[in-house]
């Protein structure tokens, strides 16, 4: 089983700063089979997990996310879809108004978040993506989107 976790513009070696999660919204829930006659071959979905936006306001960042898990009936390239699961939501993480700021003032120049706050939001998001996942995927017929691993974000080596 190929798993695949695809983390966008997160990382930075820079920062370390402790954002709290003080909230946590799924928006919106997209689930969907593009074959049955596919569904019997079905393999672990490919899990890819979107940063879509990063906003403040005072001592609240604000990152609104996309989980996605896509169902195909092989590895190979030209394998068939079986469906997928869209999870859209928004985390609230707070700390202070200084430390928010520079976070949102770094997320729209670089797009990058810092390490110990990425990391803390991929966990949180996979946690919580996977478990919603399960349920949705139970009541179509899918394998449920199960990550159990902690996620560590590797820095990239000084130049």
């Amino acid at each position: 089983m190929a798993n695949s976790l695809s983390i966008k513009y997160l990382a930075d070696i820079t920062d370390s700063v402790n954002f709290m999660i003080t909230g946590f919204s799924i928006l919106n829930v997209e689930a969907k089979i593009d074959s049955t006659t596919a569904l019997a071959k079905q393999r672990f979905p490919k899990l890819n997990i979107n940063i879509e936006k990063v906003d403040s306001t005072g001592d609240k960042v604000n990152v609104s996310y996309s989980f996605l898990a896509e169902y195909t009936d092989s590895e190979a390239k030209d394998a068939k879809k079986v469906g997928h699961i869209k999870l859209e939501g928004v985390v609230e993480m707070t700390e202070g108004k200084e430390a928010a700021a520079s976070v949102l003032k770094k997320w729209t120049s670089e797009h990058m978040l810092p390490t110990q706050m990425a990391e803390e939001l991929i966990n949180s998001l996979n946690f919580r993506c996977s478990a919603t996942g399960t349920l949705v995927a139970y009541s179509i017929g899918l394998i449920p989107p199960m990550v159990v691993s902690t996620t560590k974000i590797q820095e990239p080596a000084k130049k």
